[in-house]
């Protein structure tokens, strides 16, 4: 009888297009390689978020030179496109993550939070241009404490400037106006300022973080 045999046959059918149903994939879905379209809208607010920060960041900027119309004429034809980084070695680094110290593998990781956003070449120009003038400001008359520092800078307009007195001096760190770069230094003659990019974790304050 070739009754078993055909029963069999219907039964192996019946499996295969179950497992062909279930194994069956459509364009578009998960795993197949099609890429999902980007929403419009969620694109659109980017584009709008991306705008009004750009529209700000201009406000700023322009109050920043009608308050410091000197800064602004020394930078007028300072270029605002941001440079491109250049890979750089520190100090016993092998160009790799953990540097040539077979110890501290995750070296790099770990100080990340130190690194800095590049400047651009106005950023850099207001920033020494507002670097000189409280070096010649602070020359004529150093401060002995914070308060003292804390009135000179209030009177070269930098109310938002962080004080604090040390040994050798009182130091400060400025958020340069309007331009978006940073000053941290000593309020002395000396011209012990040093002009930076804001750090990658916020901020022109040197970060205590890390891991």
């Amino acid at each position: 009888m070739k009754r078993p045999v055909l029963v069999l046959a219907a039964v192996a059918l019946a499996t295969t297009g179950t497992l062909t149903a279930c194994g069956s994939t459509h364009a578009g879905d998960p795993g197949t390689g099609a890429k999902a379209q980007p929403d419009p809208q969620v694109s659109a607010s980017i584009s709008k978020i991306e705008q009004e920060a750009a529209e700000r960041r201009q406000r700023e900027l322009a109050e920043a030179d009608q308050k410091f119309p000197a800064v602004a004429k020394a930078c007028a034809t300072a270029s605002t496109a941001v440079p491109t980084p250049v890979p750089t070695a520190g100090p016993g680094d092998s160009g790799e993550s953990g540097g040539s110290n077979p110890e501290n593998p995750k070296y790099a990781e770990n100080h990340a939070f130190r690194k800095m956003m590049l400047l651009t070449e106005s950023q850099r120009c207001r920033g020494e241009a507002h670097a000189a003038r409280i070096t010649a400001a602070a020359a004529r008359e150093t401060p002995a404490d914070e308060a003292q520092g804390r009135a000179l800078m209030n009177r070269l307009d930098y109310p938002q400037a962080t004080l604090s007195a040390a040994g050798d001096g009182v130091h400060f760190t400025l958020s340069v106006p309007g331009s978006g770069g940073c000053l941290t230094g000593v309020l002395s003659g000396a011209g012990r300022i040093e002009v930076h990019g804001v750090y990658l974790e916020g901020g022109c304050e040197y970060p205590r973080g890390g891991h």
